[in-house]
């Protein structure tokens, strides 16, 4: 029977020391079927991503840059084949004829010119639109440039603006806006048809606008508009107005039919006339034996006598005081 002895002390476990930290890492145990030469690993070649090395590098590289000269060689040859297309005019020949027989084929469709209509059309000639339009008959349609034909349309005389329209299938449609003669401008010795704004219309064929006011000097065809505006307002005396004067480029001067001269003041034309329109109402001036009515002075209307009726007067006044002597 064993035997136990009291008061012995019973072994404690032997405390563990904490790890120090410089303990190394137990090391990653080799995978099977590898092989270390020193520390660095020899199964490297085929791995993916790595370049190779050696014979087959050498020949890769070189099919690469074999390819690359090809390409460039290539690419060299077909740009100096289309230079020389180009340069000698073969490319613009092929286009050229490509788009003829574009033309030809659209226009065997029934798109070519068979009718020209103009409207808006009083004094210019019918042989000057078709001359300007440039169109011919049987022409392809769309061989007719609008913008080109409208600015030689606005070029004529009498042509103020036009528009020009195809109308499918085979018409050219004209519409023109003419100018309105407005008075006959004279300058020297030369005639010339203006409209309103004072544009020079024609030089030719005038005597069918006898009719029209007439306005001399330089810068008379810009201001006549305002004049006249104020004579069309007294159409009494408009009626006796031969030719409106321009003078100084500043002020008007009007002859009337019977040779009396009206001197206008630069300013207040309006006032002016209608001060002269009141007098010749009232004591008929305008149809006196006079030579001339000065409204330039503001306030005041003067009155020159031919020198041939004040010689007349002084003879009749001197006659009646012998008269009136005898009689005495």
């Amino acid at each position: 029977m064993p035997t136990v002895k009291s008061g012995a002390k019973k072994k404690s476990p032997a405390k563990r020391k904490p790890a120090s930290r410089s303990r190394r890492a137990p090391a990653t145990p080799r995978k099977s079927g590898t092989f270390r030469s020193g520390s660095r690993s020899q199964k490297s070649f085929g791995r993916r991503g790595a370049a190779p090395t050696g014979f087959r590098a050498r020949m890769g590289a070189l099919l690469n840059a074999s390819r690359f000269f090809g390409l460039a060689a290539v690419v060299l040859l077909a740009l100096t084949l289309g230079y020389g297309l180009v340069a000698g005019g073969h490319v613009a020949a092929f286009g050229v004829a490509v788009v003829e027989q574009s033309k030809s084929a659209v226009a065997g469709l029934g798109l070519r010119v068979e009718e020209v209509t103009v409207e808006g059309r009083t004094r210019t000639e019918a042989a000057d639109v078709l001359k300007a339009l440039g169109a011919t008959r049987g022409q392809f349609i769309f061989d007719i440039d609008l913008v080109a034909a409208r600015d030689r349309l606005e070029r004529l005389e009498w042509v103020e603006r036009a528009t020009v329209s195809r109308h499918l299938p085979g018409t050219v449609h004209v519409q023109l806006m003419e100018r309105e003669p407005y008075a006959v401008w004279q300058r020297g010795g030369r005639l010339s048809l203006v409209d309103r704004t004072g544009s020079l219309i024609t030089d030719n064929n005038l005597s069918g606008f006898a009719h029209l006011p007439l306005v001399v000097g330089h810068g008379a065809h810009r201001n006549a508009s305002a004049l006249m505006k104020e004579l069309m307002a007294r159409p009494a005396l408009a009626a006796r107005v031969q030719a409106a004067v321009r003078v100084s480029n500043r002020r008007w001067n009007l002859k009337l039919q019977n040779g009396i001269e009206v001197r206008l003041p630069a300013r207040g034309i309006s006032d002016s006339l209608r001060k002269l329109v009141r007098m010749d109402a009232k004591n008929g001036v305008l149809s006196r034996n006079i030579r001339a009515v000065d409204l330039r002075v503001p306030g005041r209307i003067t009155i020159l006598i031919d020198s041939e009726s004040a010689a007349q007067r002084r003879a009749a006044f001197q006659t009646r005081s012998v008269e009136g002597g005898r009689d005495a």
